[in-house]
């Protein structure tokens, strides 16, 4: 590609060997071409197709970005103009450089022209998940967590957690009339994203509950389990950054009266 084509940062696949722009609303994610690629675009204007992708696409998916640095700045070159590069930075510094803002909400900015060596950067390509898949299995998670909710009655205890760090969790118990759910904050999991849980409508810790909360009156509508199901996958993939579903795994068990305990299988959640 030449120069002065370059496409700006953005997330890409790579459908029959050629780079597209991932797009995306939520719960949709799509590719656009100028032209009819194959069956699988639909034509949307004069020269607009488009292409959704699905949890069946199994395609190369990156992150293309453009780090520098220009006369000891942090940098990233952003696009092309005629004979130079747009080039970004969030350091306040460069507005001593011409970097200049063009709202408050975007970054520093300037042309600088292609000759301009004082410029130095890399194209990155970080291989990132499908984000189109990711978003199926997290929903498919979610109706499997409203399945097994039905199985969390008096005395059972479930904990779902990352297989590869049992402290990033959520653990449900309940009563006759009550189905409870708790999730850890920063003082057990320390890169835990607490703006997330609020977002999420958990309950914030108080001094006799360490950990966030939620809870649901029973019985309940299959809506209201769906949504205590969403709050507690937003926990581990938001909150937590657990990627995917398959790096979970649970524990289940029934407290009987006395000290024994028997195990309960989950067939529900189809975890490890």
């Amino acid at each position: 590609m030449s120069r002065d084509r370059l496409p700006p940062p953005a997330r890409f696949v790579k459908y029959r060997d050629v780079a597209y722009r991932v797009q995306h609303m939520p719960g949709k994610w799509w590719i656009t071409a100028d032209h009819a690629v194959d069956e699988s675009f639909v034509q949307k204007g004069r020269r607009t197709f488009t292409r959704q992708l699905t949890h069946e696409d199994v395609l190369e998916c990156y992150d293309l970005a453009r780090p520098g640095t220009y006369r000891g700045l942090v940098v990233e070159v952003s696009t092309t103009t005629a004979g130079a590069y747009v080039v970004t930075t969030r350091d306040p510094g460069a507005s001593a450089e011409g970097f200049e803002r063009r709202d408050h909400r975007t970054p520093l900015e300037k042309e600088i022209a292609f000759e301009d060596t004082e410029l130095e950067f890399t194209t990155t390509l970080t291989p990132v998940p499908m984000p189109w898949k990711l978003a199926h299995d997290w929903d498919s998670f979610t109706e499997r967590l409203v399945d097994a909710f039905r199985d969390v009655t008096d005395g059972v205890f479930l904990i779902v957690h990352a297989a590869a760090e049992p402290r990033r969790y959520v653990q449900f118990t309940a009563v006759p009339d009550r189905l409870y759910a708790e999730a850890p904050g920063t003082d057990v999991w320390a890169d835990t994203d607490e703006v997330q849980l609020r977002r999420f409508d958990w309950a914030a810790p108080i001094v006799t509950q360490p950990n966030w909360t939620a809870e649901l009156r029973r019985p309940a509508l299959t809506a209201e389990f769906r949504r205590l199901a969403r709050a507690c996958a937003a926990a581990l993939h938001e909150a937590y950054g657990i990627t995917s579903p398959d790096e979970l795994t649970y524990r289940a068990w029934r407290q009987p009266m006395g000290d024994q305990a028997a195990a309960v299988r989950f067939l529900a959640l189809g975890l490890g």
